[in-house]
């Protein structure tokens, strides 16, 4: 019977006992491994899977029709030609018709959304084993669109197998950039910075024998956050930076400094610090943003009540307290449900009081759908929801190694193969505590949260740790202080909060609940205070005081990121108008 892993997606032909529970080797860890005849996988009749207690992948039954997802293949036309107004717009900076021609950048007439027409535009065909996968196309006043539904991967793909060395770098035009100056082995990221992240889940094992990556990345904010995503992924042991001094990207710099000085650039491009090694030198691209930004506040979650005290930002840590009922792990999951909505932050749960983790699966899925989680009453799409939760939501639970070593060890996997930001640890006493030999609680609880704030900042990961107090006495609201074990819970957390719900006057709960903002370590990040929300329970979310929202996130507001820069049409454009004309240049405006 075939079988599908759950991390890696690789498909495996195995003949489990289906009569009976029972372990097996992992096709997915075994032949990497010392002990190669450990018996890691066990099977699950009721269920008719199987989980690795070794590497945390599950293997389900493969349905290859199973996905509501089915990507588009354009048609490779096979063109060649390129207008003259391509071509010049290319001699503008530099790249000549030996390197278009190589990459098989073309000349074609396609209608773009942003005109409502049909335009002139230059064609960049995206390959893997030489098969076209897409295609971008990119018109006048930096108009740009790809294939809709079609796959996105890396633009220039096919170089990655034989290279022993990469460069990565932002757009098509700094990727030709390269190629032009000789460089064969570099690669660009589909659609600018801010993108859905696919192209790099599905290839990030390809990337694992590249002995040196160079990143190439814009020299302004998002760049900036681009880079630091893919040495989150790819590891910073790997990666050097390119420095382009003055100049935003790769493609400036060649027609600033010229061909000599461009082919010096990756012998002066710096190793990312490993930990603890810091020189100020690698820091000149954040110190520069900083100085011409300043601080800037963290990730909102559009609604006012929640962000007027707090923004989210990742390297941190979050502590979260609370009596129990009170609704901490459904605030947290509401919080992340958002940001993964508006931002796509992808979460990995440890969170062993949702097991088993259907359960917590139907909190997520109503958070989302905006209805119980009951097929009689749910009128969204069930399927479509659960493809989205299923690329977004992932979960770790070795049952054999309940210690914090192992769930950062998962996480990190994770980070790598999956590209979460987020993670959660719900909650802190269903850890396994490993004391060291003459080590109190107190020392115990430091070092438990130092990891936690270190995996924070060294992997950008937002971390929610759930904690909770000793017992209160007249529906007193706790603190951080009052998490049982140490003051360090407050002292070492950049976000502190507690989910407190009111009572009426009997004493009994009701869907009235208090967010205790109690520290925002921070000042850019938010400040004290408390948000007074409802508890809707049709859907979980905590929305504020009789403004209950039941709506569908994923049809009434589905996460969407353009894919190009849309022009602002001011209401003297003119559709007629020459598309190729520019007020400080010759060249024209692709």
């Amino acid at each position: 019977m075939k079988y599908q892993s759950s991390q890696s997606k690789r498909v495996y032909d195995i003949d489990f006992d289906q009569s009976k529970k029972a372990r097996y080797k992992c096709p997915e860890c075994a032949d990497g491994r010392k002990n190669a005849k450990a018996k890691d996988l066990e099977y699950y009749p009721d269920t008719q899977r199987a989980y690795c207690f070794h590497c945390s992948t599950t293997l389900y039954e493969y349905k290859p029709f199973e996905s509501v997802q089915a990507y588009t293949v354009p048609e490779w036309k096979n063109k060649t030609e390129l207008t003259d107004k391509s071509v010049k717009y290319f001699e503008g900076r530099m790249i000549s018709q030996k390197t278009l021609n190589e990459m098989k950048v073309y000349s074609d007439l396609e209608w773009m959304p942003q005109f409502s027409k049909e335009i002139e535009v230059i064609c960049f065909p995206f390959f893997r084993n030489s098969k076209l996968i897409n295609i971008k196309f990119r018109g006048a006043k930096k108009s740009f669109k790809l294939v809709s539904n079609a796959e996105l991967i890396w633009y220039n793909f096919d170089c990655i197998s034989e290279a022993k060395e990469l460069i990565i770098c932002e757009g098509e035009i700094d990727c030709l950039t390269f190629v032009e100056n000789g460089f064969k082995n570099v690669i660009s990221v589909p659609n600018g910075a801010k993108s859905k992240s696919e192209y790099l889940d599905n290839s990030i094992q390809c990337l694992d024998h590249i002995e040196k990556v160079y990143l190439a990345t814009d020299c302004d904010t998002v760049g900036i956050e681009l880079k630091d995503e893919l040495i989150r992924r790819i590891g910073a042991e790997r990666c050097f930076s390119v420095n382009f001094k003055d100049c935003k990207d790769a493609n400036e710099y060649f027609t600033k400094y010229g061909g000599y000085d461009f082919k010096e650039l990756l012998k002066t491009a710096k190793p990312i610090p490993i930990e603890g090694n810091i020189e100020i030198s690698s820091l000149y691209n954040e110190i520069i943003d900083l100085y011409e930004n300043g601080l800037q506040k963290g990730k909102t979650i559009e609604i006012e009540e929640i962000d007027k005290f707090c923004t989210w930002e990742l390297g941190r840590l979050c502590t979260v307290t609370g009596i129990p009922s009170s609704g901490k792990s459904e605030f947290v999951d509401y919080i992340i449900s958002r940001l993964n909505l508006i931002y796509g932050w992808k979460a990995a749960y440890f969170t062993p009081e949702n097991y088993p983790l259907k359960y917590h699966y139907s909190k997520i899925h109503e958070k989302f759908s905006g209805s119980k989680f009951k097929k009689e009453t749910d009128k969204t799409d069930f399927q479509s929801i659960y493809e989205h939760i299923k690329d977004n939501f992932f979960y770790i639970m070795n049952e054999k190694d309940l210690s914090v070593e192992s769930i950062m060890k998962s996480a990190k996997s994770f980070v790598k193969q999956k590209g979460i930001k987020i993670l959660v640890v719900d909650p802190f006493n269903k850890l396994d505590h490993q004391l060291k030999k003459g080590e109190n609680e107190t020392q115990y609880i430091s070092r438990f949260l130092d990891i936690l704030v270190n995996f924070a900042r060294f992997n950008n990961v937002l971390v929610f740790l759930i904690a909770h107090p000793v017992k209160m006495q007249n529906n007193e609201v706790p603190t951080l202080y009052n998490i049982s074990g140490s003051a360090h819970f407050y002292n070492k957390t950049d976000y502190g909060l507690t989910v407190h719900r009111q009572r009426d006057d009997n004493n009994s709960m009701i869907n009235s609940v208090d967010v205790h903002w109690q520290k925002i370590k921070f000042k850019h990040l938010g400040t004290q205070g408390v948000s007074q929300l409802e508890y809707n329970f049709n859907n979980g979310r905590f929305d504020p005081s009789g403004n209950f929202d039941n709506t569908d996130w994923l049809c009434t507001k589905p996460i969407e990121i353009d894919f190009w820069d849309k022009p602002e049409l001011s209401g003297n454009f003119k559709p007629n108008e020459s598309f190729y004309e520019t007020e400080k240049s010759e060249i024209a405006p692709f």
